[in-house]
């Protein structure tokens, strides 16, 4: 049986969309194993004496939480 789990995570970048993308991607690989993908929930930006200070993504991810194993029958 294949178990798959989905968790939404909030990163953030003075940099670009993708940078944000990114770091999410980064500090959930420290702690999650079997990252399949993500979706891209929403994206932001934080304005201050207007101009963009910060880029906000909030990421859909999906991983496996139990391996793929085949019946012994």
């Amino acid at each position: 049986m294949w178990i798959s789990k989905v968790s939404q995570i909030i990163g953030s970048s003075p940099v670009s969309f993708e940078d944000a993308a990114r770091s999410v991607l980064a500090r959930a690989n420290r702690t999650l194993r079997g990252i399949t993908g993500f979706d891209v929930v929403e994206k932001r930006l934080k304005v201050e004496a207007g101009g963009i200070a910060e880029y906000r993504v909030q990421l859909r991810l999906h991983f496996d939480v139990a391996p793929h194993t085949e019946p012994h029958w």
